[in-house]
C-alpha cells in the first residue's frame, strides 16, 4: 500500500525562512564552542579547588616551582583530535607542560600512592557542566528566534 502525498502549504515563508536560519545559527561552531567552554568552566573550577598543594618549593630542570604551582597551572585546552569542525567541539581539563608531575599526582607511581583530583573533580561537576552547555545552547536560541 502507497501513502498518499501530502500536501504542504507554508503561510509565511519569511518566517519559516528565518526559523531554519537561526537554527542554522544555534548549530554554528561558535555557538558550539561557547556552550563547550561554559562546560569545561565548571570542571576546570573545581578541579583547580581539588589540586593538591605542597608547600615546599620545588626546584627542578624547569625552575622554581613555589606552591600552588600545579593549582595555577591547571588549564582548558582544545582538543583538535576529537573535535569535528562545524559539529563538535571538545575541550579537556589538565595540566600545562610545566606542571607535567600533575599526571603523578593523579595516577601515583611505584613509590607514590595516587592523590586523585582530576576524575574527583570531574564525577562531581560533570551534571553541571552538562546544565552549563545546555544553558548556552538555550540562550543562544533564545537570542536568534527573537531577532536580538
Amino acid at each position: 500500500m502507497m501513502a498518499k502525498p501530502r500536501r504542504v502549504t507554508v503561510e509565511n515563508a519569511s518566517a519559516l525562512t528565518s526559523a531554519i536560519d537561526a537554527l542554522d545559527q544555534i548549530a554554528s561552531e561558535s555557538v558550539l564552542r561557547q556552550a563547550a567552554v561554559a562546560g569545561a568552566r565548571v570542571i576546570h573550577r573545581e578541579v583547580k579547588l581539588r589540586a593538591p598543594v605542597n608547600l615546599d618549593i620545588y626546584e627542578g630542570k624547569q625552575g622554581r616551582h613555589p606552591p600552588g604551582f600545579l593549582r595555577s597551572h591547571i588549564i582548558i585546552a582544545y582538543e583538535e583530535e576529537k573535535s569535528v569542525p562545524g559539529r563538535l567541539a571538545s575541550y579537556i581539563v589538565t595540566w600545562s607542560k610545566e606542571a607535567f608531575y600533575g599526571r603523578f599526582l593523579e595516577y601515583g607511581t611505584s613509590k607514590m600512592a595516587a592523590q586523585p583530583f582530576l576524575r574527583p573533580g570531574f564525577e562531581a561537576k560533570k551534571k553541571a557542566a552538562a546544565a552549563a552547555v545546555g544553558a548556552v545552547i538555550q540562550e543562544k536560541a533564545r537570542e536568534f528566534t527573537s531577532g536580538r
